[in-house]
């Protein structure tokens, strides 16, 4: 019985440390490393001096088209959770969202345009078809499927905010600080909502499906890294 209890105290933070094993910090790692490397090379291959740009551009715009919207995932997530214990959470992350989304776009528009590649039309359209597929998750009727997507997406992001903070200090842009839930708040609403196991396998659903499309984003900005870096 003791180990039960154990298991029980622990759900929030076994949950939260899950997502962020199965999250993008693995793939978003070794494109932070290629930009933070190159930056102090005192000569770099033209392929280089082309790839550096284009993948900060390819990251701000394609965080932007996903995230960049509203309403946009947390703030249907936000309208479809009706626990009056998680408002309190949910109202930080909408706001604290406007701002990373204000961020966003500033982080856009200083990195410029993105460097177009073969296949840019079918690249496009997947990044559209990730986001609304966020969006149906945000939108589930299946309660607890709304919570687990945004519980997910939120700390996903935290996880790899450090890489659009790189960005913005080398495109000279003021970073701001970040203002969504902190680890112990988040914890606390998990354990709050995942009281019925019906729930608890919704959130599951909810959190696994949102990090399969937030993997999805960045594997796609990745594959597109690499193509320009083979072509040179």
């Amino acid at each position: 019985m003791e180990s039960i209890a154990k298991a029980a105290d622990r759900y929030g933070e076994d949950y939260l440390d899950n997502i962020l094993r199965c999250g993008s910090t693995e793939l978003v790692a070794p494109l932070l490393a290629f930009l933070s490397k190159s930056e102090i090379s005192d000569s770099l291959r033209h392929v280089v001096k082309i790839s550096r740009p284009a993948l900060k551009a390819d990251i701000a715009h394609y965080l932007n088209v996903n995230f960049g919207r509203h309403p946009g995932l947390v703030d249907y997530a936000a309208a479809k959770i009706v626990d009056p214990a998680a408002q309190k959470w949910l109202t930080q992350a909408v706001e604290g969202f406007a701002s990373e989304r204000d961020f966003l776009n500033r982080l856009t528009v200083a990195a410029g345009p993105i460097y177009r590649q073969v296949g840019q039309e079918r690249v496009n359209a997947m990044a559209e078809n990730q986001m609304r597929s966020l969006e149906l998750l945000a939108n589930s009727e299946r309660e607890g499927c709304p919570a687990g997507a945004v519980i997910a997406f939120v700390v996903d992001w935290q996880s790899t905010r450090p890489m659009v903070n790189h960005i913005a200090l080398e495109l000279s842009l003021e970073i701001p600080e970040c203002l969504l839930p902190a680890r112990a708040d988040t914890i606390a609403l998990i354990k709050h909502l995942a009281a019925k196991p019906s729930v608890q396998r919704a959130m599951a659903f909810g959190s696994d499906q949102a990090l399969a499309q937030q993997r999805g984003l960045w594997q796609l900005i990745s594959a597109r890294h690499q193509a320009l870096l083979a072509a040179g």
